[in-house]
């Protein structure tokens, strides 16, 4: 830690040194984000080999890396990131008296944009302990529902927070945190603005690409206009390795469901889901029961492929894909 401080050229705050004291590196989950995991970077390890194989890459190497980024800040040193690298923990070095403090505060690669403290320090973002929102949301309020969407909460792309939607302006005790495509970077909208599309027209974007909207296994589906107009302006997309897709059946787009591993048992072992189960198996090179097991109990983040679930609105059947990192 001596060897870091010094090449920072400042003291670690002692929360963040009594941290490494107990464990160099290791992870700890996200409460607002149930498939988001973050490892702490670790402090470089000379004492033999096998630690600096495995503290090679630690703070300074990330630090270095975030800095590359001319959006990160200057004064910001890279103690965590999630398991795709686009978003990072971070906390920040007093450019008058070059102290470092405990806040931690969170940097989002597609955005550009980092966020007011994400905890007050390490010890509270690894206790999963928030500072409370300054907005709460209005019960007396309905949440839009997406008629193609089964649960964007559950999904991890909706959460409760302070924020102010960029489209709106307001405070709705909500925010939106997944993917739109378009030009700018405004991303973060409130669902009443993701439901009637008025974020979607205003910033000229999509939430899910319109040419990824209906397929059906390795074939693709021609659906209504209104259809992919609905699915790519006014419903919220999933987080996915690889671009998204929008699985399609009885010339309809099919309702997302989640991750196979938040996806009803009963229902994948249903009638329904015996095509998916089996062209899922097929795909993911799942042969025994075992493995099966395996796949559904196991969060994406922990096997590097992920299974996508859609349901069909007017038949039931069950559909979607396996998506690899």
């Amino acid at each position: 830690m001596r060897a870091l401080e010094d090449k920072l050229g400042t003291a670690l705050p002692p929360l963040l040194k009594s941290r490494y004291a107990s464990s160099n590196g290791g992870t700890f989950d996200d409460p607002r984000n149930r498939d988001r995991e973050w490892q702490l970077h670790p402090v470089f390890d000379a004492s033999d080999r096998k630690q600096m194989k495995r503290t090679a890459e630690d703070i300074a190497h990330y630090t270095r890396l975030a800095l590359q980024d001319k959006r990160f800040p200057c004064n910001g040193i890279s103690i965590a990131h999630n398991f795709s690298l686009y978003e990072q923990l971070f906390v920040k070095r007093d450019e008058a008296s070059g102290v470092i403090g405990e806040e931690i505060f969170l940097f989002d690669v597609h955005t550009g944009q980092w966020c007011a403290p994400y905890a007050a320090d390490l010890p509270a973002a690894i206790a999963q302990a928030r500072v409370p929102e300054a907005v709460q949301p209005d019960p007396a309020r309905a949440l839009p529902q997406f008629r193609y969407y089964a649960d964007p909460f559950e999904a991890g792309v909706l959460r409760t927070s302070g924020e102010t939607c960029e489209c709106c302006g307001k405070a709705t005790g909500y925010i939106y945190g997944g993917s739109f495509y378009a030009v700018g970077d405004e991303s973060h909208f409130c669902p009443w603005c993701i439901a009637n599309g008025a974020a979607a027209k205003k910033f000229d974007g999509e939430f899910n690409d319109a040419a990824g909207i209906g397929c059906a296994g390795t074939e693709e589906v021609a659906l209504p206009p209104s259809v992919i107009a609905e699915v790519s302006q006014r419903t919220p997309s999933f987080f996915s390795y690889q671009q998204e897709r929008w699985w399609a059946h009885c010339n309809d787009a099919g309702r997302f469901l989640g991750e196979i591993e938040h996806v009803d048992r009963a229902l994948i072992a249903s009638e329904a889901g015996n095509d998916f189960t089996s062209d899922t198996r097929e795909a993911a090179h799942v042969g025994s029961d075992t493995d099966w097991q395996w796949l559904l109990d196991t969060p994406s983040r922990k096997r590097g492929i992920a299974v996508f679930v859609f349901g069909c609105l007017h038949c039931g059947k069950l559909g979607g894909y396996v998506d690899h990192s």
